[in-house]
């Protein structure tokens, strides 16, 4: 089975050597510029937030989503944007003649066979856990060194993590981790804020005593299951029912990308909302003003919440397990998490109730990390981007000329 894949991708690449060598003779629309997001899969995250924005600001740049997935397709479209299949015509059309690219994950963003002049990278949150060549648990970025080489040799448009021209941060402690990752120079590393994030500003949410919505957002594991951390869950749930039920507050959980395969969860567990991405047009940010507590271990998602000022309680059940089999941290785990590091599920049901009485708690240790790793506050992170692109394209014409 292996054999038979491996031929398939092999001729697949070898095909893709045709469009790619044409692809280079075509001249470049610096208007031009492609956007894709979570392997081609999704429509959301920092491209989706800069992509509308220049679709509503700047009619002038030509904004194309490219997407493997059929429903993405037609959710994009039906906003009334541009969108093609990343292997269409259009899609290797638009890829030969545009200028920049945007991906949030890796170059299987949009059209792995045909990369732009210019790809940047708007990345998928501030890192907690150490991702590219920082994850030592991932030997992907370890091995092979050689083999790699001659594929690249073989095959130019393969990319690596540190291929990236530009990628985006949201602060100086961000941007160290970012280059230190993809192996860039902190001259390519762009401190603007990550574009997701303006939507902490579009209108601001009560910010009370009244805790009606909680919401857990565990990070993945390797497993890809999360199978133990769902059930300590399991065995905390009449508890957590009786509690909700009480307090009268709903609680909803949110699955990582990874584990989309669960969201037949409420099946287990039906007195928990499962968020499904169908629900909210495959982007939690749609929605996520919307809770007044969140439950998280290792996810970056609330570098992100800080910026709505409100409770964040930390549930690191597996500390130990995690951070010596599935990831390494950048940070003492202690120092940059603004919140009750809690044990079980009694611990943060307990916290939910201070917190209730008293939403100032930790309010302080929020805005110390908050401005650790947030440059920016201001909901005009999709306009630093945009002009911080323009800045580029502008010296890189002033070199030519020189």
């Amino acid at each position: 089975m292996k054999i038979i894949k491996f031929f398939k991708k092999l001729v697949t690449y070898s095909i893709n050597l045709i469009p790619f060598y044409i692809s280079r003779l075509i001249p470049k629309d610096e208007n031009l510029w492609i956007f894709g997001s979570w392997f081609g899969e999704k429509y959301s995250d920092n491209t989706k937030y800069l992509f509308e924005y220049v679709n509503k600001y700047h009619p002038e740049i030509k904004a194309i989503w490219l997407t493997k997935n059929k429903e993405t397709l037609n959710l994009v479209r039906s906003k009334g944007y541009k969108a093609y299949l990343s292997y269409s015509i259009k899609g290797y059309l638009y890829s030969a003649k545009a200028k920049y690219s945007f991906i949030t994950t890796s170059f299987s963003d949009i059209n792995t066979f045909i990369p732009t002049t210019i790809i940047v990278n708007l990345w998928h949150g501030i890192p907690l856990k150490k991702i590219g060549y920082d994850d030592n648990y991932n030997t992907n970025f370890h091995s092979g060194s050689m083999l790699k080489f001659i594929k690249k040799k073989v095959f130019p448009f393969i990319k690596e993590f540190q291929d990236f021209d530009y990628i985006i941060a949201s602060s100086k402690e961000d941007a160290k981790n970012m280059s230190s990752a993809f192996k860039k120079n902190l001259n390519n590393i762009l401190i603007v804020g990550l574009p997701r994030n303006d939507v902490f500003f579009y209108a601001k949410s009560e910010r009370n005593s009244v805790i009606k919505k909680i919401i857990y957002m565990p990070t993945h594991r390797k497993d890809s299951e999360n199978y133990k951390i769902f059930k300590l869950l399991e065995a905390s749930n009449d508890i957590i029912f009786d509690f909700l039920k009480k307090n009268n507050m709903d609680f909803y959980l949110k699955l990582h990308f990874y584990s989309t395969e669960f969201c037949n969860l409420e099946s287990k567990y039906p007195n928990i909302k499962i968020i499904k991405d169908c629900e909210i047009e495959q982007d939690i940010y749609t929605i996520i003003n919307q809770f007044d507590i969140l439950i998280t271990d290792y996810s970056s998602i609330y570098f992100d919440f800080l910026l709505a000022d409100k409770p964040i309680i930390f549930a690191p059940f597996d500390y130990e397990e995690y951070i010596t089999k599935d990831r390494e941290l950048y940070y003492n785990y202690n120092e940059v998490t603004p919140g009750p590091k809690c044990r079980n599920w009694d611990e943060v049901l307990d916290w939910i109730v201070k917190f209730k009485e008293n939403p100032k708690l930790f309010k302080e240790e929020r805005e110390k990390i908050k401005k650790m790793f947030h440059k920016y506050q201001d909901g005009k992170n999709c306009e630093r981007v945009f002009n911080e692109i323009l800045n580029l394209d502008k010296n890189d014409k002033k070199q030519k000329v020189k």
